[in-house]
């Protein structure tokens, strides 16, 4: 250990600290003050050593370890002793914006200094990837999640009297694999849950007691199913089976045992999230015609007649998860914009008095109306980590942080009585490279996840990466280690390329409620925004001649754009529909349209149906290569095999890849090597917190 790295571990006596200045004030450490030019206040021993270690490591995180190395002496403590010290360090700094005391999810703590421009700016909140069923990372088990709950009851941000507060945490569910989609009944003694072994496993409905109990299994077939709903009266369960190459099937099935029963069936949509009305409707989300927009519709279940509830603007991209008051007569659903840009919005169970909830964009994951419906919880990345935070229906403000983000909480369900089931999850993905005939090789290692490989001509990786906590843009050249190259803070970032010649890179982000194409050198330098009209836009290529490629949602219709260097736009004739455009080499640009399995090729004139026919399946990762078309397609037990379709139309596997993120990106080099996100830990377990008002 060097002399540095010694410094910096060495546990910190508080009466030898110099005084040291951060943002406009004066910390003292021998005398527990910290003091600005118009007064100070002391803090408690234990919260300055916290301040002191991570002002150390000014910049950079600190994990839990190192702390409780710093400054409990190297004792096991919980997690709540330490969370406690945050919670009051930020409460003491809320008065000085330079001072950010942030969350690194699975990883600690770090304190930042911010630029006089970025304090006095709007803070902008962070993503959500697994997005959009990127729809992202998921829960701790076992011994780290035990430890972790610990600290739930001291997670709460101090609040004002009266305002709504989360303590009181504890396991729900701690089988192996993943528990999502929790329902706690009517009564508020039994949770219903979809359980299965991992990542493109089938899961099973299950029913146990919120006290204890073993699970009881209410289905067991091989397809998938997931999404239960209690009725009103708690007799009944409904839920979502998703069918291979076909829209899902709503079933209900008596509680607490009985034959489910086909209901309905969704128009369009694969999957959807089901709420009972008070009079006895199904709430889900699905498109009525392939034209229209995603909207929440109403299914009768005794006569299956369904009916439109929402009329999403024609140009969002539709509403979806509705989920209903305890009354049964208002619903909540959230209202996507583009890709990881949405927001929640309120209307009576008919579709009358709809409303904004939230104006940020940031998107919720889970969301569920407190015990007097008079607030909705939501889980959301917003701030930097997946935290819990509220908002009033009545009288929409500001949301209100409830706790830190210790676990990546997800979807979420609450009783008549102030329960609260939350997913918490842990969900990983590292990039790795195949060539046939050899081993998988590890290009990331990390500790969280990495997505949305691209490879230049010379060999260099770029990816997206949540490292930092926020999704940013990661380059790796050869054997040297991952840098990242963007600071956005934005909700999503996604399709980063690289440029023909390798020295540069584009990609889309969305920040403040917009999303747009940014571009930056190789380096880490010359970031800039080529759009700046905030429109939803799918995945991008570069073309031969060094112009963008750009499917744009536009007018309520999906269209490709070209944005040539000097940043001018052409609307690119005969290209409606396509939403996804990927390079395939000198071979040129390859489509798929949102609702069209047939894969295209972008000629000059617009989009022609490659010949021979290639046939694209929009639940798997594609991408186009000199040899033909390479998918991700899963098999039995949650392995992925990579197939290659030649451009003569022939089908073949070429290996199995162990369990891979189908959602994410697929590259493919010019020597025909493979980069993909392989799961390296999936685990989702159900924890129930308490809700209050103080």
């Amino acid at each position: 250990m060097n002399d540095l790295s010694a410094l910096l571990l060495r546990p910190i006596d508080l009466v030898s600290e110099p005084p040291f200045e951060l943002g406009s004030c004066m910390v003292h450490p021998a005398s527990l003050e910290v003091v600005w030019p118009d007064g100070g206040c002391k803090l408690e021993p234990r919260v300055m050593q916290v301040l002191v270690a991570l002002n150390r490591r000014r910049g950079s995180p600190l994990s839990r370890e190192d702390l409780s190395r710093l400054c409990w002496e190297g004792r096991v403590v919980g997690d709540d002793a330490l969370v406690r010290c945050i919670v009051k360090l930020r409460k003491v700094f809320q008065r000085d914006s330079a001072v950010e005391i942030g969350s690194i999810p699975k990883v600690g703590y770090r304190l930042r200094l911010l630029s006089v421009a970025a304090a006095a700016a709007p803070s902008a909140p962070t993503p959500a990837l697994r997005p959009s069923w990127r729809s992202p990372p998921w829960i701790l088990a076992g011994a780290a999640v035990a430890i972790a709950a610990l600290g739930v009851g001291a997670f709460v941000v101090m609040q004002p009297p009266g305002a709504l507060a989360a303590e009181d945490a504890r396991p729900l569910t701690s089988e192996p694999g993943v528990e999502t989609h929790p329902a706690l009944s009517p009564d508020g003694r039994m949770i219903a849950y979809a359980g299965g072994g991992g990542y493109g496993t089938q899961r099973d409905i299950f029913l146990r007691g919120v006290a204890d109990g073993t699970p009881i299994r209410l289905t067991n077939t091989p397809e998938d199913e997931m999404a239960p709903a209690w009725s009103p009266d708690g007799r009944s369960i409904a839920f979502v089976r998703r069918v291979t190459d076909a829209p899902c099937e709503i079933l209900v099935a008596p509680v607490p045992q009985g034959e489910p029963r086909v209901v309905g069936r969704c128009a369009l949509e694969a999957m959807t999230r089901l709420a009972w009305t008070r009079d006895g409707e199904l709430l889900l989300s699905d498109r009525p015609t392939r034209t229209a927009v995603r909207r929440i519709r109403a299914l009768n279940p005794e006569t299956g007649r369904m009916r439109d509830v929402t009329s999403p603007p024609p140009d969002s991209l539709g509403d979806s998860d509705p989920v209903v008051t305890h009354r049964g007569d208002r619903l909540i659903f959230r209202r996507a914009f583009s890709h990881g840009v949405g927001d929640l919005y309120t209307a009576d169970v008919s579709g009358a008095g709809q409303r904004a909830l939230t104006s940020d964009g940031w998107k919720a994951v889970g969301y569920a109306f407190t015990a007097d419906d008079r607030s909705v919880v939501f889980s959301t990345r917003r701030g930097g980590d997946s935290g819990l935070w509220s908002v009033n229906v009545e009288r929409p403000a500001t949301p209100v942080r409830l706790s830190l983000g210790l676990l990546d909480f997800g979807r979420l369900s609450a009783d008549q009585h102030g329960m609260l089931a939350v997913e918490a999850g842990d969900y990983r993905s590292n990039l790795f490279a195949w060539r046939a005939g050899a081993a998988p090789v590890v290009l990331t290692d990390g500790n969280t996840s990495d997505w949305d490989p691209d490879l230049s001509s010379t060999g260099q990786l770029v990816f997206v990466s949540d490292q930092t906590g926020e999704p940013e843009v990661w380059i790796k050249r050869g054997e040297g280690a991952s840098m990242r190259v963007t600071d956005l803070k934005g909700s999503n970032v996604f399709s980063p390329r690289w440029s023909p010649d390798g020295r540069s890179l584009a990609f889309i982000a969305a920040r403040d409620r917009r999303t747009d194409v940014y571009r930056i050198n190789a380096d880490g330098s010359g970031l800039r925004r080529v759009t700046s009209d905030g429109a939803a836009r799918g995945d991008l290529a570069w073309d031969s001649n060094g112009d963008l490629v750009v499917p744009t949602f536009r007018g309520a219709v999906w269209q490709v754009e070209r944005i040539d260097p000097q940043g001018r736009i052409l609307v690119v004739p005969n290209t409606a529909g396509v939403q996804i455009i990927k390079s395939a080499g000198v071979r040129g640009l390859y489509a798929v349209k949102g609702d069209d399995d047939r894969l295209w090729r972008l000629v000059e004139a617009g989009a022609v149906p490659a010949s021979p026919l290639v046939r694209i399946n929009h639940d798997t990762v594609w991408a186009p290569s000199r040899d033909g078309v390479y998918h991700l397609v899963g098999a039995p037990g949650g392995e992925t095999v990579l197939r290659l379709t030649t451009w003569d139309g022939v089908s073949s596997d070429v290996e199995s890849l162990g369990t891979v993120g189908l959602r994410h990106s697929l590259a493919v080099s010019p020597t025909q090597d493979i980069v993909a996100a392989r799961m390296v830990r999936d685990e989702t377990d159900l924890r129930a917190i308490r809700l209050v008002r103080r």
